[in-house]
């Protein structure tokens, strides 16, 4: 008898664990794939698919049904969105639980966003067909593929013209991420500049352009760059190592001459627990040279005091400097 009263005992508290932990019990992956897809085909008629689907419980949204995924067209790829949605309930309801009540935005909404953002780029790329062949929007760049070599002049013309076309529909070509230009021309297919774009007043601007990692001969630049760096570091100031951290600007008017912006540790610096942590990055080395015939004609020690600087100071004297020895960033 106490055995069976004990035996109870225990499975009433199991079942109380269990309903008391059920509602953050949320459904299978596998059903919710199933549940997505039924909708979609339901809505849309098999229009529109999904790819990356993963879990998204956390403490914010407190709700085991809820799966971050996104949404695009299966003939027009372009035409897509991510969202996040409650997956057990979707189709009775496809609002969006993460966006506030008050706007009732369901998944059609985003779709209706998608379509029009789709459309103003393809008006974008009809503006610049004859001057840019190709022009493709990714996820965090707008590649401008010329297809051909082309002057500083006419470069710096057309990038200026389509940075404006972009704040013409800055409100609908906005999907929150820091965009940046990337060209490509004839000589480097496979990326030559970058041109970050920063927002001011709603608007896209342009800063100082740098060069792509994926430039043709980049790897015999670099390694030039870094002997020469390492050779000057092994006499003048062996107490410094370079680090993994560079950025190599690029002067508009010429986009052949460079400056190697190269950031340097501080050997002596030990941060090993003990007292205040030191940022051991406190020297900035600055290599120009020229893109197309590889030649290093100056260098320089920038300064050894970068710890002490914040961003927006670093990047004034970095630009102050590169300016003066003549590199045009504006």
């Amino acid at each position: 008898m106490k055995i069976t009263i004990l035996s109870i005992i225990s499975i009433l508290i199991v079942l109380l664990i269990f309903k008391g932990c059920a509602k953050y019990i949320g459904i299978p992956k596998k059903v919710a794939a199933q549940n997505l897809e039924a909708y979609l085909l339901k809505k849309y008629d098999g229009k529109l698919v999904f790819s990356d689907l993963s879990l998204f419980f956390n403490a914010a949204t407190m709700d085991p049904n809820m799966y971050g995924v996104l949404i695009y067209d299966k003939d027009i790829p372009e035409i897509q969105f991510y969202t996040h949605l409650n997956l057990k309930h979707i189709l009775e309801n496809d609002s969006l639980p993460m966006y506030p009540t008050s706007d009732n935005m369901t998944v059609d909404d985003l779709y209706q966003d998608a379509l029009i953002r789709y459309e103003v780029r393809q008006g974008v790329r009809t503006d610049f067909k004859a001057e840019i062949p190709e022009i493709i929007f990714s996820t965090e760049a707008i590649h401008l593929d010329f297809k051909r070599d082309v002057k500083s002049e006419v470069l710096n013309d057309v990038v200026t013209r389509f940075i404006d076309r972009l704040n013409e529909h800055y409100d609908v070509l906005n999907t929150g991420y820091q965009f940046r230009l990337l060209i490509k021309t004839a000589s480097h297919p496979d990326g030559f500049l970058i041109i970050p774009l920063d927002i001011e007043d709603s608007k896209r601007k342009p800063e100082p352009m740098v060069l792509s990692e994926n430039v043709s001969g980049f790897t015999s630049l670099k390694t030039m760059i870094l002997k020469h760096i390492n050779s000057k570091l092994e006499v003048a100031y062996p107490y410094f190592k370079v680090t993994e951290n560079s950025k190599i600007y690029m002067d508009k008017s010429t986009l052949s001459r460079g400056a190697w912006v190269q950031y340097l540790e501080d050997k002596r610096i030990k941060n090993n627990g003990n007292g205040k942590w030191r940022n051991p990055q406190t020297g900035i080395y600055v290599v120009y040279f020229d893109l197309d015939t590889q030649f290093i004609y100056r260098s320089e020690l920038l300064t050894d005091e970068n710890d002490t600087t914040s961003y927006t100071e670093e990047l004034r004297q970095i630009v102050s400097s590169i300016e003066t020895e003549g590199i045009r960033t504006k």
